[in-house]
C-alpha cells in the first residue's frame, strides 16, 4: 500500500483538512509547542463496550478483517504520528497491543492500547490488570471519511477478551472536536477534564478541572 501520509505535501494538506473539520484550535495549540508553550486542556474517558448502535461503514462483513497485528505489520506507522520504528518496537515488546482493521488484506485503520502505568504529560495514570488505554487510533487516508476509526473501537472488546482487559480508557484533547464526536456517539463517559501547562519542556503543572463523576 502506499502511504500518502509520508508525501512531501501532505503536511500542508493535513493543515487545511483540520481547520475545515473544525480543528483550528487544535492546529494552533500545536504550532504553540515550536515556542516551548504547551496548555493543553484533556478528557479522561471511559469508553463503554458496545454502548450505542454499530456505526455504519460501506463494506459488507466479508470484505474485512479486524485482528491483532504483529510487529512487522505496524512498522508501516513509522515516521507517522510522530511514531518512530525504535519506539514501536519498544512499545509493543513492552506488552502494547494493536488490532487493524483490514480490507482485502489491507490495513486500513489501526489502533493501539497500552495495558501498562503510563505518564502523559507528567501525570502519572495506574491501570489495573483488567484495564487497558486506548492511545492512538489511525485510518489511513486513502480510507477516510468510511467511519472505519470509529468501527473498529466498537468492535475491538470481542479480542480484548483474550487478554481479559474489561475496562478501556482514552484521553482525548479538548480542542479536538472530531474525536470528541466518535467518542459521543460510542457512548464513552467523560470521568475527568485536566488541564496540563508546560513551559519550555522543563517546567510543568497539572490540574483537574473538573470531576464528572460527582
Amino acid at each position: 500500500m502506499e502511504v500518502i501520509e509520508k508525501g512531501k505535501l501532505y503536511k500542508v494538506r493535513l493543515l487545511w483538512i483540520r481547520i475545515r473539520h473544525g480543528l483550528f484550535l487544535f492546529t494552533l495549540r500545536n504550532a504553540l509547542l515550536r515556542f516551548g508553550i504547551d496548555i493543553q486542556p484533556y478528557y479522561w474517558f471511559l469508553e463503554v463496550k458496545n454502548g450505542s448502535e454499530e456505526p455504519k461503514i460501506p463494506y459488507k462483513a466479508t470484505d474485512y478483517e479486524i485482528m491483532f497485528l504483529e510487529l512487522a505489520e505496524v512498522l508501516i506507522m513509522d515516521n507517522i504520528m510522530g511514531m518512530s520504528i525504535e519506539q514501536i518496537e519498544r512499545d509493543m515488546n513492552n506488552g502494547q497491543l494493536c488490532i487493524g482493521l483490514k480490507l482485502n488484506n489491507e490495513i486500513a485503520a489501526l489502533l493501539f492500547v497500552d495495558l501498562n502505568d503510563f505518564e502523559f504529560k507528567k501525570r502519572t495514570f495506574r491501570l489495573k490488570e483488567t484495564e487497558g488505554y486506548l492511545l492512538n487510533v489511525y485510518t489511513f487516508q486513502a480510507y477516510r471519511g468510511k467511519n472505519l476509526a470509529a468501527f473498529l473501537r466498537y468492535h475491538c472488546y470481542e479480542l480484548f477478551k483474550e487478554h481479559e482487559i474489561k475496562d478501556l480508557y482514552s484521553i482525548i484533547d479538548y480542542f479536538n472536536t472530531s474525536s470528541i464526536k466518535v467518542s459521543k456517539k460510542l457512548n464513552a463517559k467523560k470521568l475527568n477534564l485536566y488541564l496540563h501547562v508546560g513551559l519550555f519542556k522543563k517546567l510543568h503543572w497539572n490540574f483537574c478541572l473538573r470531576n464528572y463523576s460527582k
